[in-house]
């Protein structure tokens, strides 16, 4: 059983407020963090499944779209690249990548398609498969970097 320690009134509790304040800090920059690493992660998928998909034209390349929380936060360009379009949130619970072409889909998962120009099939889930650890990484990076600032 612990023993009550007799601390002086002047010494009760002194430091909570500080430690509460650097508490609450720690929990900022977790979820500051947080959306770094999600965001840096979801550029990374956007980036490398573009770089995979089929190109004829160049439309399906230039459609993909990240959107965190459901607003987009990045969209592709035609010629290639991903170019960020708005200010990072405080705070997000969700991310996604897509491409917004009507035939995205049939090019993602008809595997016997043949792309002569370059490109694959299953561009989007093969980054997913093969690059886990890296976008694992890039998230975990996100909020150490901010809890160490």
């Amino acid at each position: 059983m612990a023993k009550r320690q007799n601390i002086p009134e002047s010494e009760y509790l002194k430091g909570l407020n500080e430690a509460v304040d650097n508490i609450q800090e720690a929990v900022d920059n977790l979820e500051h963090g947080s959306v770094v690493g999600l965001a840096n992660a979801l550029l990374y998928i956007a980036t490398e499944s573009q770089q995979r998909a089929p190109v004829d034209t160049g439309d399906l390349r230039g459609s993909v779209e990240v959107k965190i929380d459901g607003e987009q936060y990045a969209h592709g360009e035609k010629s290639g690249g991903v170019t960020i379009t708005s200010t990072l949130p405080d705070t997000a619970t969700k991310g996604e990548v897509s491409y917004n072409t009507k035939y995205a889909a049939n090019q993602h998962e008809h595997t016997e398609y043949d792309h002569p120009k370059g490109g694959q099939a299953k561009y989007l889930e093969s980054v997913l498969v093969e690059e886990k650890d890296r976008i694992l990484k890039l998230i975990a990076e996100g909020i150490i970097n901010e809890m160490m600032k």
